[in-house]
Parts: structure tokens; sequence; C-alpha cells
């Protein structure tokens, strides 16, 4: 039964600007909610490193001029 829940992974996440914790506290099922961003991306891009594709500064301006990453 232990290795069952070998390939269960962990992870938190420290949230400081606004709209990301108003997003967050909207959601009923937060995991599911972010499963759900990783397959949308993993089905429209491919598994990849996306610290390779985006900007570090990421804000309102960017996500209006964004062409896709």
């Amino acid at each position: 039964m232990k290795n069952e829940n070998k390939n269960i992974k962990r992870f938190s996440i420290r949230l400081k600007d606004e709209s990301l914790i108003e997003f967050v506290n909207k959601q009923s099922n937060l995991n599911d909610t972010i499963k759900y961003l990783i397959e949308k991306e993993i089905f429209q891009n491919g598994s990849r490193n996306l610290q390779n594709f985006i900007p570090a500064i990421r804000d309102e301006k960017y996500f209006k001029n964004e062409k896709g990453v």
C-alpha cells in the first residue's frame, strides 16, 4: 500500500500578489484547478520548462501584449 503514494508530490508557494490571492480564494478545489492549468499547458505546448519561456516580470502590460509563450 505504501508504494502507491510513492509518486505523489506536495508543493507550497508564497503568494504576495493580491490578484493571485483573490484567484486562489475563489477556487472551491484548488488542487483540481492547478492540475487543470498544468494539463492545459501540456496539451497546448507539451511538457517543457516554462522558465525558458516566461519573463521574470509578468505585469498587466505583458499579458495584454502576449502572443503566446
